[in-house]
This record gives C-alpha cells, structure tokens and sequence, in this order.
C-alpha cells in the first residue's frame, strides 16, 4: 500500500487458494494504521462504487473532492487515486486512534493487504490465473505472532470477492486495449472511458435518463435488471466502454 523505499512485493513464493501466511492487524500493535499514511491508492471502479454510497455522495462529487485523476504515462488511460489529507499526509478516512471510517466499504486493496493479487490473461486461455504475493513493508507488526490463514479463509472474511469479479471485468476492458495495441486514447476516448468505468450516476443519467440510443438496442430485461441495480450498471458500464471504444463485446 504505502510504497516507501523499503516496500517490496516478496516475488519468491506465488500463493494460491490453500496456500498459507500469518498475519493479524491489531489495534494493539504500535504499527496500527501506520499503513494509511502517504498511500498512492488507486481506486478502482468497483471502490468508487461502494466508498461514494457510504458517504451518500454522486461518483462524480466523491471523485471531485477525494481523488486525483491523471492519464497513466504507461497505459494512456485515466487513472483514479485516492487524494491524501494535504497536512498530515493520511488516508482522508482514517480517524485518529480508532482506524478507518469507512472500513466495510473500504477499497479492495485495503482489504487484501498484505496479500496483492496478480491476474494474468491471454488471448488463448478463457478466465483469469490468480496468485497472490504478500507485501513486506518496514515497520509492520502484522507478520509477528500472526494468524495463520489460507488465501482462500482471508479472501472471505475480508470479503474480496466481489472485488475481484469487478476488478475482472475492468481487467478485460485493460486487455482488449492492449491487444489492440492502441497506446492512448483522444480526449472523447478519455471521457467515453471516464463516464462508464468511473462516473456512475452521470452514466445512470446518459444511459437510463437521456435519449440515448444505445439503449434502445438492448432487452427489456437488462434495462431493468441495470435500473435496479447499481452493480450491475457498472458491469454494463465497463462491457459498454470496452464495445464502444475496442468494439469488443
């Protein structure tokens, strides 16, 4: 999470569901929360989704007041981080001696800490290969006298799943573009892949609301299964960007 110079991702042992570590994170470890402090946390859709309905805020005024957004130098693409508090350099939902604010909506990656999961794809194989590494950062007690736990016992209790089956869909849109070997997007492009992957409730309104043609092309029963559901608009957000822009269903 915070990448100072002493962090690493332990790349000698490749984890897979019974595969084992020990771990606990503690309010009584010195470390505690020391982990929230000059992160550079990307969000992904699926966080946004869930961190703007806790707050009760629109995707496009929780992006506004909590994130940066910037065109990745590697992937030309916009990139969403989590903004850090301007004077103490903290996560802006850390709340001091108690630990996170919003912590059952917290961002994936905060709840797969101190694993990080790797997704490889390829054009001749269907599905995702998962592994996992652990993250070793400086000062953290976690490792010490921890809980012993397969990566499939710390994937339910943090609840990462449906996490990782977002984060999967936003994979394939990520994988369409790279094959394509379209190294950056015009700014159109850029707001096409804002407006589904990110924005929600302004794609809500462009979708559902306005005369949009697009939806007049799909079943009765999407449109009502996207209208009731907000996580099934995002998953149609993010398959709709990858049709529009890479023309990939």
């Amino acid at each position: 999470m915070s990448k100072g110079p002493e962090t690493y991702i332990d790349r000698s042992r490749q984890l897979r569901d019974e595969d084992t570590f020990c771990f606990s994170c503690r309010p009584d470890r010195s470390c505690f929360t020391a982990c929230c402090y000059d992160l550079n946390l990307l969000l992904m859709p699926y966080d946004i989704l869930r961190i703007k309905n806790r707050l009760g805020m629109k995707s496009g005024d929780f992006i506004k007041q909590y994130t940066n957004i910037y065109v990745g130098q590697g992937s030309g693409l916009p990139v969403i981080s989590l903004k850090m508090d301007k004077f103490h350099f903290n996560c802006p939902f850390l709340e001091k001696g108690k630990g996170c604010k919003i912590y059952e909506d917290r961002p994936g990656a905060c709840r797969t800490y101190p694993l990080v999961r790797m997704a490889l794809r390829s054009r001749d194989r269907e599905g995702v290969e998962e592994f996992y590494y652990i993250i070793k950062e400086p000062g953290c007690e976690g490792f010490e006298n921890g809980k012993r736990w397969t990566v499939r016992e710390w994937i339910d209790s943090q609840g990462i799943a449906p996490y990782n089956e977002m984060n999967d869909i936003f994979g394939e849109l990520l994988q369409a573009k790279t094959e394509l070997g379209i190294p950056y997007l015009n700014a159109d492009q850029i707001n096409t892949f804002y407006l589904g992957c990110y924005d929600i409730d302004a794609f809500r309104q462009y979708f559902l609301e306005g005369p949009c043609l697009e939806r007049c092309m799909e079943s009765e029963d999407l449109i009502e299964r996207v209208s009731q559901d907000e996580v099934a608009l995002l998953k149609y957000g993010m398959r709709w960007v990858k049709k529009k822009l890479f023309q990939v269903d």
